[in-house]
Order: C-alpha cells, then sequence, then structure tokens
C-alpha cells in the first residue's frame, strides 16, 4: 500500500461524502452547483480545443494504419481495434440518458428531451475534439506513456501554468460529474421504489425532498469500492466490473431499440407517418450498434456471461418486489 494510494483514497472519500451532504441538502442546490461545474467544464474545454487548434502539429499523430501487436506479439488490424475500444468508448458515454431519470423533478417536460439531446453533442464534441487535437499536441511515444495527457499536452503550448490551470479544470469537473452520479444513483432506486418494484425502504424521503434512504446505502457501497484505490488488485477487480456492468447496460439497450422498431412498424404512439420513419431509422441504427459493440465484447464469453448475470439478478427480484406492492396496495 503506497503512502500516494492512501491520500487518492482521503480525498476521494472526502469528495464522495462532501457531495452527499450537499445533495441531502435539496435538489436546488445541488442542481445548482452542478450547472456552475459543468458550464465551467465546457468553457474550459472550449479554450483547450481553440488552442490546440492553432498549436496542432500533424506530423505527430502518425500513419493512420500505424500497425499494432497485442501481448502476444500477433499484429492486431484495424476492424479488431475498433472492436476493442467499443466497450470502453461505450463507458464514456453511459449516463448520457440520465436526464430521464429527474424527469419527474423538472419543471417541463420538453426540458428532458432537449438536455438530453443538448448533452449528447456537447459531450461527442468534446470528447472528439480533445482526443483528436490532445494527439497532435504530444508526440505518439510521450501520448502513450503520460499520465495527464491533457495537462503535458496544454503544458507544451503555455508552459506549466497552463497545466496547473488545466488541473484545476479537471478538479472542477470531477465535482459536477461526482454531483450527477450521486443524485442518479440514488434517484434510480428512489423512482423504482415509489412505484413498487423496488424495496419500500427507498422511497422514504428527507424534509427537503431528497431520497435519504437511498442516498445513504448508495454512498456506502461508493465508500466500499473506493477502496479499489487502496491496491492495485483491488483497482484491477474494478476495471473487470466496470466492463461487465457496460456489457449489462447494453442488453437493455438493445431491448429497448428493438421495442422502439416494432412500435415504428406497428404504429402505436405516433401520429404521422414520417416521424414513423425517422424513428424506424434511429432505433434500427441503435439496435444494430448495440448489437455490435455486444458481440465486440463478447471474445470473453466468461465477461459476457457475468454482465447477464447481473441483469438476471434484476429479474429475479422484479416479481417479489411487485407482489409485495400488490399486498400492500390491498
Amino acid at each position: 500500500m503506497k503512502a500516494g494510494n492512501v491520500l487518492t483514497f482521503l480525498v476521494s472519500s472526502l469528495l464522495l461524502w462532501g457531495t452527499h451532504a450537499i445533495c441531502l441538502k435539496g435538489i436546488k442546490g445541488a442542481g445548482r452547483l452542478n450547472f456552475i461545474a459543468t458550464a465551467t467544464k465546457v468553457v474550459g474545454f472550449a479554450l483547450f480545443i481553440v488552442i490546440a487548434l492553432f498549436a496542432f502539429q500533424q506530423s505527430s499523430i502518425g500513419p493512420f494504419l500505424a500497425p499494432r501487436t497485442n501481448d502476444s506479439g500477433e499484429t492486431i488490424g484495424l476492424l479488431s481495434q475498433i472492436n476493442a475500444a467499443a466497450v470502453a468508448t461505450l463507458w464514456a458515454f453511459i449516463g448520457v440518458e440520465s436526464a430521464m431519470v429527474f424527469a419527474s423533478r423538472a419543471r417541463r417536460k420538453q426540458d428532458i428531451r432537449r438536455a438530453t439531446i443538448a448533452g449528447l453533442l456537447i459531450a461527442l464534441v468534446l470528447y472528439i475534439g480533445i482526443s483528436v487535437l490532445t494527439m497532435g499536441l504530444l508526440p505518439q511515444a510521450q501520448l502513450m506513456t503520460s499520465q495527464n495527457p491533457l495537462v503535458d499536452g496544454i503544458s507544451t503550448v503555455l508552459g506549466p501554468v497552463g497545466g496547473k490551470l488545466l488541473a484545476g479544470l479537471g478538479l472542477i469537473s470531477l465535482l459536477g460529474s461526482t454531483v450527477g452520479w450521486v443524485l442518479l444513483s440514488a434517484e434510480v432506486p428512489f423512482q423504482a421504489a415509489k412505484v413498487g418494484v423496488f424495496l419500500p425502504s427507498f422511497a422514504k424521503e428527507n424534509s427537503k425532498g431528497m431520497p435519504n434512504v437511498s442516498l445513504w446505502i448508495s454512498n456506502v457501497l461508493g465508500q466500499i469500492f473506493l477502496l479499489s484505490t487502496l491496491s492495485s488488485s483491488i483497482s484491477a477487480a474494478f476495471d473487470f466490473i466496470i466492463y461487465i456492468a457496460t456489457l449489462a447496460y447494453l442488453v437493455p439497450y438493445l431491448i429497448a431499440a428493438v421495442y422502439h422498431l416494432k412500435l415504428t412498424m406497428t404504429g402505436e404512439t405516433f401520429l404521422h407517418r414520417r416521424e414513423r420513419v425517422t424513428e424506424g431509422i434511429i432505433a434500427g441504427l441503435a439496435a444494430i450498434y448495440s448489437l455490435w459493440v455486444i458481440i465486440a465484447g463478447t471474445a470473453d464469453l466468461k465477461t459476457f456471461l457475468l454482465g447477464l448475470a447481473l441483469i438476471a439478478a434484476g429479474i429475479v427480484l422484479y416479481p417479489l418486489m411487485l407482489a409485495g406492492s400488490l399486498r400492500r396496495q390491498k
């Protein structure tokens, strides 16, 4: 156990429980803090993209089809490289639909759709811009070994001061992300409990209308996972959990996309044919994408089956929770 790992654990724990305290005081305060952090992050990363555009060195990119080999020395083709990155890329975008979880707390329902689409587009621009432009700021050999590629990249342009400013921006980004994920992790079981398909205790609220039981239990579990920062072996196990969790997300994504496609074919919930065609194309593309990433991520069948086990656990609990809800209603 290293001293640096202990410091990381303590700082992360302080951030988690500080955010927990903020969330317990009400959705308005937490939402306002999340908005400020997100706006600061977007503006800061947009400035990074603008600066990187002027300092971009095409020679640092290297060949598009550069040969790659695995640990066994076997050559990895371009398609295999894309497949290998598919699951990790999806993990970065998981949660983009989270605005739907807070629909009951929104003033206007149309704001949910706008927030989802705007969030996805902003994330796409920032992810692609930062990823590509950073490749043009650092030589490939340095980029592959860098622990903080954005900080190292901007430091080559603006010096150490620029690196420190970007590191500060990263901390603000971390704060905003923590607020969002703490709220989301507590809201999902809270809403499920309110409609009777999860443990009734999770539906309890405090005087500010916040799901206090759900927040406490979710954050205690989060604290347990923070132990992964203390040991490299536990950290590897946590990476494995992230992988199977991403695959577990994909099955509901695929089911939702296929059901959406079915609705466009039958015409249910649609008033205009043009809308059905547009939504049908979107649903078809979503189903194809979900199926592709599932196939790409099942190179290790054991990992995929563990992901399915997470879904199966929910399927087993659902009828038990539903039966309990029906008994309480009677």
